[in-house]
């Protein structure tokens, strides 16, 4: 097929939307608009009541009026929102997609493809059915396992030691469409959530652009999920930042706090009765502790370590007992 590709493009303020709309991009390929969920760019929300009814709204870079006083970067500098602007590329806000002028404006693009590379709104038929060659999703994990809204959680919850970035269609299930291409990633020990998020972004970048080209050209070849060995997960809730240390090895709990001590919320070590609030490690051992054989934790030089399944782990002030 001649010519390149045109792209409609879904995606949200941080990491993970970023690198697949610059991937897309550097590879010669057509994005002709750019979507965002009204929800998530609350720092763009216009003050007309009317902007704000509409299913579907085109958002206009705003120029600051002349100043002498420095300007201060914005933190969405990078943002996806930034980059359309950059590129002059049409950004639409959605408040209601399944709306039928949002359907109609989105469908007047003629897109070959969507991409969709973290979106928070359900996306409907009508509007997958927009691109004749079908819509492609940016998925953390290797699809069948990890389906759902934050699979780099439960990556570190349940102690991998590699994950991956998987392209697949997109239809109206969660993260069940056919694949398309797949990358396995490692995860290293002390690395952050964040760390891991960057990773799975710029590599499904790459994969995302060099799938919608096989597509264009009719080259791709994709694979259904076998359910039976699918996984999904939904949200994390507070007990899901509790850690039961009795069974867990010293690494899998040193890599967890690691990964999410960033989210802001407390993470709970259990072991027997007891419970203790923390906010950072510093390191683990599997070394014998032969000399302690009855002891849950000790201190030693401000850390407090901690006996795991295997091993012990250091964390340090403040912790809260409980």
């Amino acid at each position: 097929m001649e010519g390149r590709p045109r792209v409609l493009f879904f995606g949200m303020h941080g990491n993970f939307s970023l690198p697949s709309l610059h991937a897309l991009l550097e590879s010669d390929i057509e994005v002709c608009a750019v979507v965002v969920p009204a929800t998530h760019v609350d720092q763009f929300q216009s003050d007309s009541p009317d902007q704000v009814a509409l299913a579907l709204y085109r958002r206009e870079q705003v120029r600051p009026a002349h100043s002498t006083l420095p300007v201060l970067q914005s933190s969405h500098e990078s943002s996806i929102v930034q980059l359309a602007w950059q590129r002059k590329i049409p950004l639409w806000e959605v408040h209601r997609l399944a709306d039928p002028s949002t359907i109609s404006i989105l469908a007047s693009y003629q897109p070959d493809v969507l991409c969709v590379a973290c979106f928070s709104q359900r996306i409907p038929r009508a509007v997958l059915d927009i691109a004749h060659l079908g819509c492609l999703n940016v998925h953390p994990s290797l699809l069948p396992t990890n389906r759902g809204p934050e699979p780099l959680f439960w990556t570190f919850r349940h102690g991998c030691r590699q994950t991956g970035v998987t392209i697949h269609f997109m239809n109206e299930e969660m993260d069940s469409g056919a694949i398309l291409a797949q990358e396995v990633i490692p995860v290293a020990d002390g690395m952050s959530y964040v760390q891991l998020e960057l990773d799975c972004a710029r590599r499904g970048g790459k994969l995302l652009s060099q799938t919608v080209w096989d597509l264009y050209q009719g080259i791709a070849f994709s694979q259904n999920q076998d359910e039976n060995s699918s996984s999904y997960y939904g949200f994390p809730s507070n007990e899901d930042f509790v850690v039961p240390v009795a069974d867990w090895d010293a690494e899998h709990v040193y890599n967890f706090i690691c990964a999410v001590a960033h989210w802001g919320g407390p993470i709970v070590l259990q072991f027997g009765d007891e419970r203790v609030t923390i906010q950072k490690a510093t390191s683990y051992n599997h070394e014998g502790t032969d000399d302690l054989p009855f002891k849950h934790y000790f201190w030693q030089d401000d850390k407090l370590w901690i006996r795991c399944k295997r091993g012990w782990v250091a964390v340090v002030n403040p912790v809260t007992f409980q």
